[in-house]
């Protein structure tokens, strides 16, 4: 099966299709204090795919806990994100680094999926529960940001790279004491002869994090209240006081 088959385009159609509408009807018809039962029903049904998919892959490789155990930067999410979100309140930094790593890894697998390459039907249940996964990563996102449930902000902005040091950490052990081969791409290329190398997308994933709580902040709030206007403005105060100090006895 290829990507961007007539089986992948279908899904891409009608998973967007189900995505923007229920995220319209969530946020038309459910009251902001329940919103949370919402998020945390999606969240277990993810939690449930990313659970379902591993015990798959373990089966196909080595049927032991090694195998079962996340490899990539999105299985990892794909655990993370979930409990995250059953676990933390969304005005923290767990929950903003959570939210948008979920939504990077979701984004890109749903819309390049390398593995379906391996298999002859979508339907498959190694390619159709990876594909699920990836989709409630990206469906939580739509739903936490659109509704309102989440609120990303420039205080809590080193959750994400903060988040990403630690997966690194946690993919050098698997590489290195778990043995597992490759875990989150840190030996080659996302994608074979490129140069979308760990550290070049996670640099790339960092600025495209910055620039949607920018624009995010541009939509909600007035020139004024954005972060970067008042750290240009705390900035000159601090300049011009040490130009021309307060001389008053």
């Amino acid at each position: 099966m290829s990507i961007y088959g007539l089986e992948h385009i279908l899904y891409l159609v009608i998973s967007i299709i189900v995505m923007i509408g229920f995220v319209l009807l969530v946020k038309f018809l459910v009251p902001k204090n329940k919103l949370f039962i919402v998020m945390k029903v999606v969240a277990g049904i993810g939690l449930i795919l990313i659970i379902i998919n591993r015990i798959v892959v373990a089966k196909s490789r080595n049927a032991d806990f090694i195998s079962f155990l996340p490899d990539t930067f999105c299985s990892m999410m794909g655990f993370i994100l979930p409990i995250v979100v059953l676990l933390f309140k969304p005005t923290t930094k767990i929950f903003q680094y959570a939210i948008f790593s979920g939504m990077i890894g979701g984004l890109l697998t749903l819309f390049y999926p390398d593995f379906l390459v391996y298999f002859d039907n979508i339907f498959n249940i190694h390619p159709f529960t990876a594909l699920l996964y990836h989709t409630f990563m990206l469906w939580l996102f739509l739903i936490a940001l659109f509704t309102g449930y989440f609120v990303p902000t420039f205080k809590n902005w080193t959750a994400l790279p903060t988040g990403l040091a630690f997966m690194v950490v946690f993919a050098v052990f698997g590489n290195s004491v778990l043995g597992q081969s490759n875990n989150m791409y840190l030996n080659v290329p996302l994608i074979s002869g490129t140069i979308f190398t760990w550290w070049f997308v996670g640099l790339m994933f960092v600025l495209l994090y910055t620039i949607i709580i920018q624009i995010y902040e541009m939509i909600k709030l007035l020139v004024k209240e954005w972060t970067v206007v008042k750290f240009f403005s705390a900035t000159r105060n601090k300049i011009n006081n040490k130009k021309y100090p307060d001389t008053k006895n």
